[in-house]
This record gives C-alpha cells, sequence and structure tokens, in this order.
C-alpha cells in the first residue's frame, strides 16, 4: 500500500468512526426521547429496547474500526444497520398504536423520512460513495415493500388531497412515491459529493507525500517553487544544465567509528548531517543523496540559477564555520573533534530519475559529478580541507571574497582524468 493510500485509508477510517458515533448517538437519543413521548408501555419497551440494542451494535463496529479490522467490511454492515432500523421502526410504532386494529396507512405516515435523510447525510462522511447508494437503495426498496404492505390491507385508502393524506386515514401514494424518487437522487447526489471529496483527500494525499518525499532533498521553498510548478517527479526521463556540486566528507571516519562503536558513530553521524543539511537548505541546496559519512549536495536542481556557486561556496564557508563551533561543543562534553573536507566544482549534469520505474531516485550523473568527487578525495593527498575547481572559481570571480583567501594549488592530476584540473584551496579569514 502507497503512503497516499495508507493516508486515505487513514481519512476513510476517521470518516466511518465519525458517521459510527453519529449514528450511535441517533440510537440513544431514539431510546431516551421514548421514555418521554411513549404513549404505552410496549412502545415504551420495545423502542428503547431497540435503540439500546442498535446503539450497543454501533458501539462494537467503532471498536473494530479503531483496530482497522474489516473498515470495508464495518462500514457495508453499518449500511445494513441503518436500512434495518428504518424499514423496522414504522412496525414498532404500529404495533405501539394498537397493530392491525388500525388501517396498515398508518406505516406510511411515521417520521422515520428525517432519520434517512440523516443517516445518508452521515455516510456521505466516510468518503465512500458506494454507501450513500445501497444505503438509499435499500431505503427505496424497504418504502416500495411497505407500500405494497399497507395496500393489502382492505382498509387502505388513496387521496389526491393533501389535506386529508395528512389528517385522515388515506394516503397520497403519488407523493409517497415521490418521496422514494427524492430518497434516490438524494442517494446519488451524496455518492458523488463522496466521490469529489474522496477524490480531493486523494489529491491532497499524494501532494502531502509528494511534498513530504521532497523536503527530505530540497529546501522547504524549492519545494513550494516545485509545487507552484506542479513539476512530476514520477517520470523516467532526464535533462542536461550546469550545476555546483559540493562533496563532503568526515576526515577519519573509519577510525572514528571504531572508537566509538556503532551506536554512538550513529548519533554522531546523524547529528552532523542535521546540522549541515540545515545550513544547505537554507542556501537553497539539494541533499542528492548520503554516500556513507559523506554528502553529494547539488545546486541548481530541479532548476538552475545564476548564482548557484555563490550559494555553494556560502554552504561551504557556513559549514566550515558552524563545524568550528560544534567542536566547542564537543569539547566542552568532553567528546571527540569532528573535522571534514569539502570539494566544490561546477560544470553540465545530466539531472533526472535513473533506475527502474518501481525504484526511481532522482539524482545527477556526468563527469562534473565524478570530478567534484575527486576534488574532495585530492584534499586528503594535499592536507587540504576545502578545495574548489578553477571553474568553479570563475563562477564566483564577481563576488566579494574578502572573508575567504583562494590559494593556487596549480594543476592537479585527478584519478580517470586524462587532464589535469587547475585547483584552489579555500581558508576562511
Amino acid at each position: 500500500m502507497s503512503r497516499a493510500e495508507q493516508i486515505l485509508k487513514d481519512k476513510e477510517v476517521i470518516g466511518i468512526i465519525i458517521g459510527l458515533s453519529g449514528k450511535l448517538f441517533l440510537s440513544l437519543s431514539l431510546a431516551f426521547f421514548t421514555f418521554f413521548v411513549a404513549k404505552t408501555n410496549f412502545e415504551l419497551i420495545v423502542v428503547s429496547s431497540f435503540g439500546f440494542a442498535t446503539a450497543a451494535v454501533f458501539y462494537f463496529l467503532i471498536k473494530l474500526v479503531r483496530k482497522r479490522k474489516f473498515v470495508m467490511l464495518v462500514g457495508i454492515l453499518s449500511v445494513m444497520v441503518d436500512t434495518f432500523i428504518v424499514a423496522t421502526l414504522p412496525f414498532i410504532w404500529y404495533n405501539s398504536v394498537g397493530g392491525d386494529l388500525i388501517p396498515r396507512t398508518y406505516l406510511l405516515k411515521t417520521y422515520t423520512q428525517y432519520i434517512i435523510a440523516g443517516t445518508l447525510a452521515i455516510n456521505t462522511i466516510t468518503l465512500q460513495p458506494i454507501y450513500p447508494i445501497l444505503y438509499s437503495f435499500g431505503v427505496v426498496l424497504g418504502q416500495a415493500g411497505l407500500l405494497y404492505y399497507a395496500q393489502m390491507d382492505p382498509r387502505f385508502k388513496d387521496t389526491d388531497n393533501f389535506l386529508d393524506a395528512l389528517l385522515g386515514n388515506a394516503v397520497h401514494v403519488n407523493s409517497y412515491i415521490m418521496n422514494m424518487v427524492v430518497i434516490s437522487i438524494l442517494g446519488f447526489s451524496l455518492a458523488y459529493v463522496a466521490y469529489r471529496i474522496r477524490k480531493v483527500v486523494i489529491e491532497a494525499a499524494e501532494n502531502e507525500v509528494k511534498a513530504d518525499q521532497l523536503s527530505r532533498y530540497f529546501s522547504p521553498n524549492v519545494v513550494k517553487e516545485i509545487a507552484d510548478k506542479n513539476q512530476d517527479f514520477s517520470e523516467l526521463k532526464g535533462k542536461l544544465q550546469k550545476v555546483a556540486i559540493l562533496f563532503c566528507d568526515i576526515i577519519g571516519f573509519t577510525k572514528l567509528s571504531e572508537q566509538l562503536g556503532p551506536e554512538r558513530t550513529l548519533e554522531l553521524l546523524s547529528e552532523y548531517h542535521e546540522i549541515m543539511i540545515q545550513i544547505v537548505f537554507n542556501n537553497r541546496g539539494t541533499l542528492d543523496k548520503y554516500i556513507g559519512d559523506g554528502m553529494l549536495i547539488v545546486f541548481g536542481t530541479p532548476n538552475a540559477s545564476e548564482d548557484d556557486s555563490i550559494r555553494a561556496l556560502k554552504t561551504g564557508i557556513e559549514m566550515e564555520k558552524k563545524m568550528a563551533i560544534w567542536n566547542e561543543e564537543r569539547l566542552g562534553k568532553g567528546l571527540t573533534v569532528v573535522q571534514h573536507r569539502m570539494g566544490l566544482h561546477f560544470g553540465e549534469v545530466l539531472v533526472g530519475n535513473i533506475g527502474a520505474r518501481s525504484r526511481l531516485e532522482y539524482t545527477v550523473i556526468g563527469d562534473t559529478v565524478n570530478v567534484a568527487s575527486r576534488i574532495e578525495g585530492l584534499g586528503k593527498e594535499l592536507g587540504k580541507k576545502f578545495l574548489i575547481t578553477d571553474a568553479f572559481r570563475e563562477q564566483v570571480s564577481t563576488l566579494n571574497l574578502d572573508s575567504i583567501k583562494l590559494n593556487d594549488l596549480g594543476l592537479q592530476n585527478l584519478k580517470g582524468k586524462s587532464q589535469p584540473i587547475k585547483v584552489f584551496s579555500v581558508d576562511i579569514l
């Protein structure tokens, strides 16, 4: 089950619980008010017992739904109980006033229409269009059966006079049939309303899932930009664009993890990633992926900007400064100091989804990514923690660099590259 489907199911469960709670309240109200309006002991005992019994059934169904058991079955059972109630109540009231001693037209003059309308509305809350349709269908069949049963009585009277139908023993059959038509129309109308609400909930759930997934990789304002442009990240496709790449890695992580052990190592990584990712997101960067203890950060996805490299450099500087502050806090707690290396490069990459359709990953691939990774690794050989390429430097040449110092390290050979690349180290002033 997908996350969106799970969210929808949760909404359905909540709707069914609310609906059952409303029906439980109506059943208890029926039982309670019978004590004040009942005209005979028979009506008092039967109607109140009937109300309490149906309330108990609804309570049991609520307990089942809360355990996420037989949700659809509970919904259908609830509709069947609703139909049973409106089919049974007229006979209970009929027998309470004398039964066959009076004409059966009485069966068609009870107040079940109000119960039917209220129950139809409650069944719409479940977000399942099938419930109001089933209920209206069952009610119409029951009302038709009631009319047929009443017409079997020799005392049955039909009239076209509404006043006679209201005050006398006659029934306005056309009006009664029209009520059944109205119930049918109301049932299908509310089913359509439930369908529309359900569709909106599905769309909202899917958007919620997408936003949650995107927020793990993109900064909040980038997520909003994606949502506003309605970009689709579910297709297997890509595009070429220029981006700034930042690779970072914890220095001596293997040795550090041996000293700390598994649990403390995971705690360290979690805290480190949490601190650094917040800086990345603040600068509208994208977390492409975690690579062990390191991270691949991209500036320029999903949409490139003129200041991608500037934001990447600012991110690197802020990460270095934050690392110093974090280490002061760690020393104060008697913990080990942690250092990291960074490598930044600028160039063209292929941006998009890769993998199988069942497991897509939104990422960047290309030589630019490989160079950035090699530059970060080069820092170990050169004893430098912050390196950038000449291609990257050109992108930030217009930036006021008073807060940093660039040191020309000349041309450097990178593993897997036939041509050397000019590299600079960054010192924060």
